[in-house]
């Protein structure tokens, strides 16, 4: 009989090897790209289809178009209504989202694996033949400049469309998939069938497919890939790998014109605040070393910056940081809420602790033997169902990352030392080149003058 001394915790063991399934190519109908990964453990088929044009496309003066099309998509086809189509869904126990983001548009449907030849039929009839119906358009846009009224009375919303038009202004990055008011109001439906035939072409989209061997097969056969021998071929041969048809990163934007951003808000009793500047692309050569010291600044609860304003100052009830890297540089920030009385004390200690972990006070062993871990020992989970492995994939795709990237995950995050993260905080991290936006009541506005920020501006309209 073994003894069991419960008085003692277990001890944590080193981390686990992410196994994430091998990749086959082929080509289907219309120059498709076809990525087949098996997931033996589920009796879901997981459909991703993956269409190079996120918000960043939106064309000027037709910022939140993207989003507004994906919207569309499940309103109906050529040949069935939207009610139509959702019964369709319906009936292969399937479920349909649409993700837009920066970068790309993601169509997603999870399927029983039975039917998994129907959903792939039923996933490219939505992506190749909406309806756009206008009166579906008219409700749509409507919904979506409902959102946008709601969001003006939200706080948080309202800090980072201030921040991302700080950070970014005209570019790309600037806008949110959602839009703005006096850019979506105008769109019609033949803005969005525009905009659909230019972007939504199969030899330009790749379609992810996770689920069991069977269930690859129905779904590849359905996509007009060929197999043989029990495995997905094109021609009679596997495909080398090769790059996803997604066009160049956008470039840096302009500095931003002012470097304190001051909304008032009347009658908050709070503050939100946004701290940051540009941060990085995920094609950086040190982004595992960002990711590490980042963990260490604001990344979890036990980082710097919410040990400092929320632990030992009192000022919130929780500080993050994040970089959000993107096919091109994304936005580095700091965001919390505190008392509107201590919203220029928290400025200055969130700046004070990005001075100070590039060289006053830089990385210990001690805060990496947490903060790698972090990372590190839960990553295997992110592989557990198809769903998951088929968003793996697809940041695999809009990234243009090699196979093995999560093979190599962990090796690489474990390899970063204090002086590899510290390295990263003086390269990544510049308190000269901050910008700082708050949404807060009137009369915070005249403590902001400390910061030797200068003097508060007004949001452009």
């Amino acid at each position: 009989m073994t003894t069991v001394d419960r008085s003692l915790l277990p001890p944590v063991t080193g981390s686990a090897p992410a196994s994430f399934p091998a990749i086959t190519r082929t080509l289907g109908v219309d120059g498709l790209r076809i990525w087949t990964l098996p997931h033996r453990y589920t009796e879901l088929v997981t459909l991703a289809l993956l269409i190079p044009a996120g918000s960043a496309t939106d064309p000027s003066g037709g910022a939140g178009l993207a989003g507004f099309t994906g919207d569309l998509l499940d309103d109906g086809t050529r040949t069935r209504d939207g009610i139509e189509l959702h019964e369709a869904l319906g009936r292969l126990g399937a479920r349909f989202v649409v993700n837009v983001s920066s970068d790309a548009t993601v169509l997603l449907v999870s399927a029983l694996a039975r039917h998994a030849r129907e959903a792939v039929e039923l996933m490219l009839e939505m992506a190749t033949e909406p309806r756009f119906d206008p009166v579906d358009v008219d409700r749509v846009r409507a919904l979506r400049l409902n959102r946008i009224a709601q969001l003006r009375h939200v706080a948080g919303a309202v800090a980072e469309r201030t921040w991302r038009r700080v950070l970014y202004g005209a570019h790309p990055y600037g806008h949110s998939g959602l839009g703005e008011a006096e850019t979506l109001a105008p769109l019609g439906a033949d803005d969005v069938r525009g905009f659909h035939a230019a972007h939504y072409r199969l030899d330009r989209a790749t379609l992810v497919i996770t689920g069991r061997d069977e269930a690859l097969t129905a779904a590849t056969r359905a996509a007009g890939g060929r197999v043989a021998a029990g495995r997905v071929v094109d021609g009679g041969a596997i495909m080398p790998r090769s790059s996803v048809d997604i066009s160049d990163p956008p470039a840096d934007p302009a500095p931003p014109s002012a470097r304190l951003t001051f909304v008032p808000r009347e009658g908050a009793v709070q503050s939100e605040i946004r701290v940051g500047h540009l941060g990085i692309a995920r094609s950086a050569d040190d982004f595992h070393a960002v990711r590490v010291m980042d963990m260490v600044l604001g990344g979890q609860f036990t980082s710097r910056l919410n040990l400092n304003l929320r632990e030992a100052k009192g000022y919130t009830y929780g500080v993050r940081s994040t970089f959000d890297a993107r096919r091109g540089r994304g936005p580095f920030d700091v965001d919390t809420a505190v008392d509107a009385a201590v919203t220029a004390d928290a400025i200055r200690e969130t700046i004070d602790e990005l001075r100070a972990i590039r060289d006053i006070r830089p990385v210990t062993d001690e805060e990496l033997s947490v903060a790698k871990p972090a990372l590190t020992l839960g990553f295997p989970r992110a592989f557990e169902t198809s769903g998951q492995v088929a968003r793996a994939a697809l940041r695999l795709a809009v990234y243009d990352l090699p196979d093995d990237e999560y093979a190599k995950f962990v090796p690489r995050v474990e390899a970063v030392d204090a002086a590899a993260a510290t390295a990263a905080a003086r390269r990544h991290l510049d308190p000269d080149a901050l910008a700082v936006v708050v949404v807060g009541p009137p009369e915070v506005r005249s403590s902001l003058g400390v910061l030797g920020l200068g003097e508060p501006a007004e949001p452009a309209a």
